[in-house]
């Protein structure tokens, strides 16, 4: 019977608030002790959250984005790819102005790379430069406008066949590149493969059909 009573007993309210603030202590957990504390405090995480849509907290820059910053640039910092490299968005309006300054003041004198992405509402460019001398990488990210983004041939030559590629199978369109054609598909290939809007079962993906 003592058992018994000793495991009712455990249920009481006094027992109850006294695990509760135990639970608190130990696991470094907010413990609402009541419903009006429970109200309270979910109109003030909801507060909080609509703060910070309104208000997103910006990142700081790295080396090079303070650089451009410094410079009179407009450019946004990003969070660093999974490599720990720095990355920037780009205004399609300044990316050629602040390519000339990232070769010519910052030693960026190699493009590696441009990928696409599709975000289905826009195309976005992705470019992986880098320095030889300081044997440092940076990321450019530029929203295409309108399906157009500046060609970066200019600064980098071996940005040809990257833009090629990106224009082949996302369909963003690179103004002044001197050549900008297929380099992957046929020629006569309609749409652009990788873009979330291309569909799996297109009859033209049926090679011996076309």
């Amino acid at each position: 019977m003592s058992g018994k009573k000793s495991e009712k007993n455990s249920g009481t309210p006094e027992k109850k608030a006294a695990d509760r603030k135990n639970i608190k202590t130990k696991q470094g957990t907010i413990v609402v002790d009541t419903e009006n504390d429970a109200k309270e405090n979910t109109a003030k995480e909801n507060a909080a959250k609509e703060n910070a849509e309104e208000s997103p907290e910006l990142l700081p820059f790295g080396k090079y984005g303070q650089k451009l910053s410094d410079a009179g640039f407009e450019v946004v910092a990003l969070q660093a790819d999974a490599a720990g490299n720095e990355s920037i968005q780009v205004d399609p309006a300044h990316l050629i102005q602040v390519a000339t300054f990232l070769r010519d003041q910052c030693d960026f004198d190699l493009l590696l790379s441009c990928a696409g992405v599709d975000w289905k509402t826009h195309r976005e460019s992705v470019y992986q430069v880098y320095s030889i001398k300081a044997s440092d990488y940076i990321i450019l990210k530029v929203i295409a406008k309108e399906e157009h983004s500046p060609s970066l041939m200019p600064v980098w030559p071996a940005a040809d066949w990257h833009e090629r590629e990106t224009y082949d199978l996302f369909g963003i369109i690179y103004d002044g590149h001197p050549n900008l054609t297929r380099i992957l598909m046929p020629n006569d290939w309609l749409g652009h493969p990788l873009r979330k809007d291309y569909k799996l079962d297109d009859p033209r993906l049926v090679w011996n059909q076309r």
